[in-house]
């Protein structure tokens, strides 16, 4: 395997990691505790890329404490050989992706005494330090970045006819978070001087800042980050939203954080390729970040540092962006969905890369879902597979903490199923999808935590797209110009925008003339556009959802919302009080659902409560709803109204693809599978031809359990029957 090069290049439309030019599906065994005995059973099931975790070696001989249970090894020369022969003892064809933890050892934090993360805790309401150290320091990012060049050197020099790509990272995890927690960071010295910078590109001068922050004694040489204690208004009628009004300064600050650790991801990409490129080496290179759906009920918020996309996708030097699949509805008969945005990482050319740290009935040391048996962690598997495969990723099957998770022969036959799918539908990953969801990431640092609204909007609203029964992309709202340059609007007849508190003008103007055509239905949630000119504007969400509504604060009340589906009662929304709030005040739109809590409806202001409108335009529909979670019943009927093709109605999570499709059903009972042509379709796994010339297919089903078909091409059928 002389001359190794891998590479991230599109095949079959899609991003696709590149073995000497030669397109893989990139499958991968990653484990906390590799052993023989687990390298030779995925080897075996066709799994060729495999990964294995560490420390950065920091050549001072001493172990690294950093607040994470069950510490991890050093990547000393002597443990990555060792490592390194375990996987080749195994599997000689084996390609490996080392990935390296960027945290400071006990030796350099002694030598560099005060130099630990500064957190405020959001819980005791007092600042204490932390276990790892500031990444304010430059001398520890350069020491670090000096440890990673050399371990890089070390891996190509000693086994770079075996090595894919590198994967690293700095932060909690070494996930690029400041902590996962409830805590805000990083209140260290360091911090500020960069702090300082970032607002001098942001403002320019004093003047502009004293206006944004609305204080007259800022200045850009002696801003330092707004008292903590302001991110803590537990007020019930304390907005959701960080009011720009009075606030900017504190959106300044999470923005800041955001942007200061999407740079040191680039920092990374650019060290191992610049590395790389002087040992004449082409390797791939990815790391963690553009966690998005994070669990709804999470208050590490404030400590995420993840909302600056851009940064990262327009990283030349970057090849994949990694991410866990979604933790929220992992049990059987739950759904699947990406805590970082698939359709955005591909869009920028980069392969998105799924962590499925699952566990299984093998698994010992909880940390998510624990099946009870084989059966249970075969179907969750799959699911978590087929979810990664429609997105145009591929993925790593986790034993996250080494106790031989994957163990059990059932397993690892599952695992030469997908492994073989995989094989034979690389191809089969481009959308197509017709509805498209749209996140604003810049939305995101106007966001409070601990009123839920970005968890009711994001993760539990994601879930019911997920069982809206037809596919799905998610993208950016931010991704707009590159949707238009590309021409990509025109595949989707269903546009979804979750949470676009927060869009510049420009963006305005580009969904005006671009998405709010042919024929598109659009749906908004919440207060589309309510932040403009610095303020809440209750007229920067008329004029971009075309409805009129009228704008309540400091209300005390449930935000939910009461719909009829099929002649019955239903309601959805947040329990919490959410501010602020619209109501709907258009007589020219269609009211389809009005507040429960509606004492304090704002009637003379010219509503009747009406919380869920629908209006038509001549090229375009509008759909708004004040409260956020709309229901998958509801959204099917949008959908279905908008063109689009539903495979199931009961709510089962679909995966279509051009020549498979799969679903993970919900229900015990009898599914109605709707093609939207006749053709004829086997068992992905067992060859059972299962329709024939037909559009519909109708099984019984059982929860849990995944429906997995492939298209027969009629003359592949004849030969198979003769």
């Amino acid at each position: 395997m002389e001359n190794l090069k891998t590479s991230v290049c599109l095949s079959g439309g899609v991003p696709t990691i590149h073995v000497n030019g030669v397109p893989v599906t990139g499958l991968m065994h990653w484990n906390r505790k590799m052993l023989r005995e687990d390298v030779r059973n995925f080897a075996d099931a066709g799994i060729r890329f495999f990964s294995f975790i560490g420390n950065i070696d920091l050549d001072d001989g001493t172990p690294t404490e950093d607040g994470i249970p069950k510490a991890f090894q050093t990547m000393t020369p002597a443990f990555m050989d060792s490592v390194m022969e375990t996987i080749l003892t195994a599997s000689p064809e084996a390609l490996v992706i080392p990935r390296f933890r960027l945290q400071a050892s006990n030796g350099w934090k002694d030598r560099h005494p005060g130099s630990l993360m500064r957190y405020y805790n959001l819980e005791t309401h007092a600042f204490e330090d932390g276990c790892m150290v500031t990444l304010g320091s430059e001398t520890w990012i350069s020491d670090a970045l000096d440890a990673l060049a050399r371990s890089v050197e070390f891996c190509e020099q000693q086994w770079g006819d075996h090595i894919a790509g590198y994967h690293s990272g700095f932060g909690c995890c070494a996930e690029h978070v400041w902590y996962w927690g409830a805590k805000i960071a990083d209140y260290h010295p360091a911090m500020i001087p960069h702090f300082r910078r970032w607002l001098s590109g942001v403002y320019k001068s004093d003047s502009a800042l004293r206006d944004a922050w609305n204080d007259p004694s800022a200045t850009l040489e002696n801003a330092v980050f707004p008292a903590p204690e302001r991110f803590c208004n537990f007020n019930p009628s304390a907005a959701s939203l960080l009011n720009p009004a009075t606030e900017q300064a504190l959106m300044d600050q999470l923005r800041f954080c955001s942007e200061f650790m999407a740079t040191l991801v680039t920092r990374q990409a650019k060290c191992v390729k610049k590395t790389l490129s002087g040992l004449g080496a082409e390797k791939i290179f990815g790391a963690f970040y553009g966690y998005a759906n994070l669990p709804a009920n999470c208050i590490s918020h404030y400590a995420g540092g993840q909302d600056a996309h851009q940064i990262v996708l327009d990283c030349p030097e970057l090849d994949y962006l990694s991410a866990p699949v979604g933790y929220s509805a992992r049990q059987p008969g739950g759904v699947s969905t990406a805590q970082i945005l698939p359709a955005s990482v591909q869009l920028a050319g980069k392969l998105y890369f799924a962590e499925d740290d699952t566990g299984t009935h093998r698994s010992v040391t909880p940390h998510n879902v624990l099946p009870a048996n084989a059966e249970q962690s075969i179907q969750m598997m799959t699911r978590g597979f087929l979810d990664v495969w429609r997105s145009g990723g591929t993925q790593w099957f986790m034993d996250l903490f080494g106790e031989g998770c994957f163990r059990d022969p059932l397993l690892m036959e599952n695992v030469r199923r997908i492994a073989a799918f995989a094989e034979r539908h690389r191809m089969d990953r481009k959308s197509t999808a017709q509805i498209a969801v749209f996140l604003s990431d810049r939305s995101l640092s106007c966001s409070k935590t601990f009123q839920f609204l970005s968890g009711a909007l994001i993760e539990q609203q994601l879930n019911e797209i997920a069982a809206v029964g037809s596919g799905f992309d998610v993208f950016r709202l931010e991704d707009l110009p590159e949707l238009v340059r590309r021409d990509r609007l025109r595949q989707y007849r269903f546009a979804i925008v979750l949470n676009a508190h927060f869009l510049d003008e420009e963006l305005r103007v580009l969904i005006d003339r671009e998405l709010k055509t042919e024929n598109r239905t659009i749906l908004w949630l919440h207060a589309p556009g309510i932040i403009r000119n610095g303020r809440f504007d209750v007229e920067g969400c008329n004029a971009l959802t075309g409805i009129r509504c009228v704008m309540a604060q400091h209300q005390r009340s449930s935000l939910i919302t009461e719909v009829l589906i099929d002649g019955r009662r239903f309601s959805y929304g947040s329990s919490r009080n959410i501010n602020p709030r619209l109501f709907g005040a258009d007589p020219e739109a269609e009211a389809l659902g009005w507040i429960v809590e509606g004492s304090w409806t704002p009637f003379r202001a010219g509503s009747n409560g009406a919380m869920l409108m629908r209006k038509t335009f001549p090229r375009w529909t509008s759909v708004w709803s004040s409260s956020p979670n709309l229901p998958s019943g509801l959204l099917s009927r949008f959908a279905a109204d908008a063109g689009v093709h539903l495979y199931s109605l009961r709510g089962d999570p679909v995966f279509p693809s051009e020549n498979w499709i799969a679903v993970h059903c919900k229900w015990d009972g009898v599914l109605d599978l709707r093609f939207p042509e006749q053709g004829s379709w086997r068992d992905a796994f067992t060859g059972k031809l299962r329709i024939e010339h037909s559009d519909h297919l109708r099984l019984e089903t059982r929860r849990g359990e995944n429906i997995v078909l492939e298209r027969v091409e009629e003359t592949i059928r004849r030969t198979s029957e003769s």
